[in-house]
């Protein structure tokens, strides 16, 4: 193993023996709905889930997304750049199409990528996250083969109070949120508006390839989420949440020319009307009609080169019945229709796809026991089952195993099928098995897993010639600890996985995806200060040559991160906090030929009236 992932590792064993000290008394633990699509403590959940709170986001110091996630247990990421530049996203070495993200439960992914825009999402909106890993295609059907990402905007609650933020740094950043949020009698609400920008650092590393504009890439984003819900009488609730993200950022070409200017113009947007109704003392009734979508352009010299909007519309009723207090039955309606307007002329413009999903959480004593079916059935290719079943037995009142199996798919992106030239109609769907093996522990402040996984991916989608040729296995452990020691909050993630692909040519690494990396992070509060650092560290990947066609496999060097954040409270409303980023400046690639963020110190101001 390489010296960053051995520190990492022994950080990691370091921390797991942490766990098994005297602890204090258990608290109650945080409650996520990801997992099973309805709500749980984290500690019951089955699948392993994490979940990321408003306060971890704050203290954090992180501007997007990706920076937050990347020292979480599987996560891996690519960028293109800097902050807003294209990303790519693996869990447990599963790509970005085969990893589902929801924005308050919502579908934003590209119907022509089948991937989710991420970099586009800033934490100014966010008030949780939970990251469920594995294969849950029966919750949530295509592309949750890998896990999923569930991001949850800002709500109100308690007494109506505006609050505000502020920021300056490196690179000419700049950071601006403004919001108000509160509760008036049965109301909710809460509207949140942020601007963020950047000058950058060029993308593209001249010595690799001269012919590229050598000016800094910067990066703009303006977004927004609101919030409303009202309860009509106990049990029964209705509620709107909206969401806008819209970036810009300037890129290089990789055959471009030194005197060429490109910028993207990226868009996310979502819309989410629902009712929750207590139909009986056992019946609750969720209702819902959600709209997501993601608009893409791109330009050359002010020229417009390519324009792509993608709309996701679902409709979903699900009912939770519950059994007794321990078991619960969930059936689920949806209607998904998917559809694409581009200045590329595809053969279908959209798709529809009908949905029946059944579920039950349940405990007898000390056994847990979770069943997933869905049933699917889409416009263009058929029918889709899935299933997913785990179980958990509780050892003693803070050691527990879990174990899973489950299926998975992938439908074909519209680019796979109908691209002008390449693309393949007759596509088959990815379909995966996975299994699963987990061992937890959980008591007071304290929370550690140990999960052994491996998924088998039948009729890969190659992507040059498109067809369904391919099959990979990925297979591996992830190790992670959360809790507090000795007045230190400590998180430690490491993975170890075997992420392959097989061919007729053989058997290769997938590329962009480490068999080894992890994260480390530490907090200590005295009086109104509060410090913290993480390290994040990966072993070696492969990656296909910048500007080569056709690919020509080379190796990225392991590499090792530490950022720093510092808050000093002046008193409950008001606070300052400056984050380093890339501490040590080091200098590393995430994808070849692209240079990634060196040093860069921002701080800032929140305040709440």
């Amino acid at each position: 193993m390489h010296s960053p992932c051995r520190r990492a590792a022994l950080a990691a064993s370091v921390c797991l023996l942490f766990s098994f000290a005297p602890v204090a008394p258990a608290e109650d633990d945080a409650v996520v709905v990801t997992a099973t699509r309805t709500e749980q403590r984290v500690r019951d959940s089955i699948p392993h889930t994490t979940i990321l709170t408003a306060r971890e986001i704050r203290e954090s110091g992180a501007v997007d997304l990706l920076s937050l996630l990347r020292r979480e247990p599987g996560f891996e990421f690519t960028q293109n750049g800097g902050i807003g530049t294209a990303s790519g996203t693996f869990i447990r070495g599963a790509a970005a199409n085969q990893v589902l993200v929801l924005v308050d439960g919502v579908r934003i992914s590209s119907l022509t990528t089948g991937a989710t825009q991420l970099e586009q999402l800033m934490l100014d909106q966010v008030e949780r996250v939970e990251i469920v890993r594995g294969n849950v295609s029966s919750l949530y059907g295509s592309g949750a083969i890998g896990g999923v990402i569930q991001v949850f905007t800002r709500t109100g609650r308690g007494a109506p109070r505006a609050s505000a933020e502020i920021a300056a740094g490196g690179e000419d950043t700049a950071r601006l949120r403004a919001g108000f949020a509160g509760e008036v009698g049965a109301t909710r609400f809460s509207v949140n508006a942020s601007a963020f920008r950047t000058g950058g650092f060029s993308a593209i590393r001249p010595e690799l390839l001269p012919n590229a504009n050598p000016d800094r890439d910067g990066y703009r984003n303006t977004s927004l989420s609101a919030s409303l819900a009202h309860r009509f009488a106990p049990g029964h609730e209705a509620g709107l949440r909206l969401f806008s993200s819209d970036g810009r950022v300037e890129f290089d070409n990789d055959f471009g020319t030194p005197t060429e200017r490109n910028r993207n113009s990226a868009e996310l947007d979502s819309v989410l009307l629902y009712t929750h109704n207590q139909l009986a003392s056992r019946w609750l009734s969720r209702l819902s009609l959600a709209q997501g979508r993601d608009r893409f352009d791109m330009f050359t010299d002010d020229n417009l080169v390519f324009r792509v909007r993608t709309r996701n519309a679902e409709l979903r009723w699900q009912n939770d019945i519950l059994l007794s207090p321990e078991h619960t039955l969930t059936v689920a309606l949806e209607h998904l229709r998917q559809s694409v307007a581009s200045t590329t002329a595809y053969a279908r413009t959209g798709r529809d796809v009908d949905a029946l999903a059944a579920g039950y959480v349940g405990r007898f004593g000390r056994h847990g026991l979770q069943l997933n079916l869905r049933s699917e059935r889409y416009s263009d290719f058929g029918r889709a089952n899935t299933h997913f079943a785990g179980y958990g037995f509780d050892l003693t009142e803070a050691w527990r195993l879990t174990a899973s199996v489950s299926r998975a798919f992938r439908a074909p992106t519209f680019n796979e099928l109908f691209f002008p030239g390449f693309g393949n109609p007759n596509l088959r769907p990815e379909r995966s098995r996975s299994a699963e093996l987990g061992l937890q522990y959980a008591a007071g402040p304290h929370l550690a897993r140990a999960v052994a996984f491996r998924s088998k991916i039948a009729d890969l989608v190659n992507p040059f010639p498109i067809v369904n040729m391919n099959e990979a296995e990925i297979a591996g452990l992830e190790l992670s600890y959360r809790g507090v020691f000795r007045g230190v909050q400590v998180k430690v993630s490491l993975t170890f996985q075997d992420p392959v692909q097989r061919t007729a040519a053989g058997e290769a690494q997938l590329i962009r995806r480490a068999k080894n990396f992890g994260g480390l992070a530490l907090g200590k509060s005295w009086g109104p200060w509060r410090v913290a650092a993480e390290l994040v560290a990966a072993g070696r990947r492969l990656d296909n040559r910048i500007a080569t066609f056709p690919p020509e496999r080379v190796e990225l060097r392991r590499y090792g991160v530490v950022n720093a954040v510092a808050e000093y409270r002046f008193s409950r409303e008001t606070s300052a906090y400056a984050r380093l980023d890339n501490a040590f400046d080091r200098d590393y690639s995430l994808v070849h030929g692209y240079n990634t963020q060196g040093r860069r110190l921002i701080a800032g101001l929140r305040h709440e009236f």
